[in-house]
């Protein structure tokens, strides 16, 4: 009787051990947000390069007249066969594929944060400080390294309904590129990317970041006849997570 009491011991110990290894590597990680609901703590990792490289690999002229007519149903018609002096063209598939890639993110409203006041002021100025922005929300992290992470953000859709023309107040679509320390703290803030799709007075940032996370930034104003390239910027982030143009 003692044997068999001592044999249902040694089962009952191991069936315990074997329980709990299962709940340490199968259970996912989750946290308690504010109502104590689980939530899975879940990160989304965006590859390197990321934009148009074509950004960088044409001369755009300070000005030039707008097409048209761009025939974007030719099958022919793409940007690996546009002459490298048909700007137009060029910067017409340099701001659909960056439009495309603003589409394509997802974003956590659960992590928000707002873009530095020197940056957001950039946008204000645009059109005499009647712009309206949206904060910006978690879409993807792209880089860890020993002294800081970046991240990528992207505004909400509060006041998409007043993109474009034809209304009192201006907003625009943007992507603010975010550096945290290892205590995620927010370091510093860029905004690489925006537009508002004015048909009558439009501004736009394009971007294109290299796999050393080089950044190069090209801002551009386009009214009903000529499109405008007003400002070039590359920029590097230093050891301290800061962005420092070159």
């Amino acid at each position: 009787m003692k044997n068999l009491i001592f044999y249902l011991s040694i089962l009952i110990c191991l069936s315990c051990k074997k329980n709990n290894l299962k709940q340490v590597t199968n259970e996912p990680i989750v946290s308690l947000n504010e109502n104590n609901e689980k939530k899975k703590n879940t990160e989304v990792l965006l590859k390197l390069p990321i934009g148009e490289k074509k950004l960088i690999e044409y001369n755009f002229p300070k000005e030039w007249n707008n097409l048209q007519e761009i025939d974007d149903a030719n099958p022919d018609f793409s940007i690996e066969k546009t002459s490298k002096k048909g700007y137009d063209s060029i910067f017409y598939f340099i701001e659909k594929n960056t439009d495309d890639f603003f589409n394509s993110l997802n974003y956590n409203k659960k992590e928000v944060i707002d873009a530095s006041k020197k940056e957001v002021e950039i946008l204000l100025k645009l059109y005499d400080s009647s712009v309206v922005l949206d904060s910006v929300y978690y879409a993807g992290t792209i880089s860890k390294t020993p002294n800081y992470i970046v991240k990528l953000y992207k505004n909400g859709d509060k006041y998409k309904s007043i993109l474009g023309s034809g209304n009192g107040k201006s907003s625009f679509n943007y992507l603010c590129l975010a550096t945290f320390n290892n205590e995620d703290v927010l370091i510093d803030s860029k905004i690489i990317y925006y537009n508002n799709y004015d048909d009558i007075q439009s501004y736009k940032r394009f971007f294109y970041i290299d796999e050393n996370l080089k950044l190069y930034l090209k801002d551009f104003t386009v009214n009903e006849l000529n499109t405008e390239i007003f400002c070039k910027t590359n920029i590097e982030i230093t050891e301290k997570g800061f962005f420092n143009k070159k």
